[in-house]
């Protein structure tokens, strides 16, 4: 996958691995940043960090559990900057719990981020990206979505359509010249442990 030169969107931008994977296709030579996500103080912070590496960034908040916005966040994107080149899916959320113990709200929100955000996202740009015949979607998620463990039913279940999603858009993409490449995360720190007391407690533990 080419970085350099290229306009590189990534979601979940405002913190943790987001943030991390922004500041990097920084410094390997991206030409420019585009940064998604709720939190606009936290975004700008990170457009600043960009800024300081000699990047350069955009910042767009955007609610991506919300199509109308993804809708509309995308054409104001084709509109101010361009397509991207290279679609990083990153935001994500989810509880780690039995499922009796999830509501259906809960539920339904771990579905719409990552798994609805990153179909909807990638549906607003995949027909510029065909016309132009290029570019690469990246989709995070974790290994949850090739074994699963107790206490994580709507988690992992989110992370099983990430896979999904990703193996149905290379089928898709087949004759094109557009990568699909789905990254799965083991264990990281990010802010995700502080907001989700108990969840570090069921990560599987080899025996």
């Amino acid at each position: 996958m080419e970085i350099k030169g290229k306009t590189v969107l990534v979601t979940g931008a405002s913190s943790g691995m987001g943030a991390a994977i922004a500041k990097e296709m920084a410094l390997a030579g991206a030409g420019e940043l585009l940064l998604l996500a709720r939190n606009e103080n936290e975004l700008k912070k990170v457009a600043a960090e960009i800024a300081s590496l000699g990047g350069k960034a955009r910042i767009y908040p955007v609610d991506l559990s919300n199509p109308d916005q993804v809708t509309a966040i995308a054409e104001r994107i084709e509109g101010e900057a361009a397509v991207p080149d290279i679609i990083v899916n990153n935001a994500g959320s989810g509880q780690w719990k039995f499922l009796e113990d999830t509501s259906p709200k809960e539920i339904q929100d771990m579905m719409a981020v990552p798994y609805f955000a990153a179909a909807w996202l990638t549906r607003a740009f995949l027909p510029a990206m065909r016309a132009r015949n290029s570019g690469h979607i990246v989709n995070i998620s974790s290994v949850g979505s090739r074994f699963v463990w107790p206490g994580a039913t709507a988690y992992i279940a989110a992370r099983w359509a990430m896979r999904g999603l990703t193996q149905a858009l290379r089928a898709d993409l087949h004759g094109y010249r557009i990568g699909v490449t789905l990254y799965e995360s083991g264990q990281v720190e990010p802010p995700y442990w502080a907001h989700n007391p108990g969840s570090r407690e069921r990560i599987p533990k080899r025996t």
